[in-house]
């Protein structure tokens, strides 16, 4: 059966992906927006490490110093971090949220947790960030082939070493 703690791997699987990607490209290509009035592919990481931040308050026994480099929703900061820089600040906190998200036990993955939005057992919430954090990285690539003109071709056989098979 799937669960949460392989659903965050793969999660993670696919943002590590993304930080290789763009070590194969210009590093200008991180900081670029598409459109004059969309982020660029750092802002959307740095939001998703606010949304690494708000795992803190939903796994149980869990603690890291949130991220100084998140962003908040809607805020368009002045200053800038390397691609490196944001990588290190995921892999400090990811792998404390991965292993928070282990060790929980059926008890506290169905405990019903309240909200404002409504109340909703833990994974559900849980489940609703991954969602979140994939649908971003979803974004990031949406963004890289749109500055870089890489096919998913590309991608595939730059990242994943698959070649194209001839017909």
């Amino acid at each position: 059966m799937f669960n949460l703690s392989e659903y965050y791997k793969l999660v993670e699987k696919d943002r590590n992906d993304y930080f290789k990607l763009f070590k194969l490209a210009p590093k200008d290509v991180f900081h670029k927006s598409f459109t004059e009035d969309t982020w660029s592919a750092e802002l959307i990481f740095r939001h998703n490490l606010s949304v690494l931040n708000w795992f803190k308050t939903l796994i149980p026994n869990i603690d890291f110093e949130e991220s100084s480099l998140a962003t908040k929703y809607g805020e368009k900061p002045e200053d800038s971090f390397s691609l490196e820089e944001i990588e290190k600040e995921f892999r400090r906190i990811s792998s404390i949220i991965g292993e928070g998200i282990a060790k929980m036990t059926v008890e506290e993955e169905d405990e019903i947790l309240k909200s404002p939005y409504g109340d909703s057992p833990r994974f559900k919430r849980i489940s609703g960030l991954l969602n979140h954090e994939s649908n971003h990285l979803g974004q990031v690539l949406w963004i890289f082939k749109r500055i870089t003109g890489w096919t998913d071709q590309d991608i595939r056989e730059k990242v994943y070493g698959v070649q194209k098979k001839e017909d």
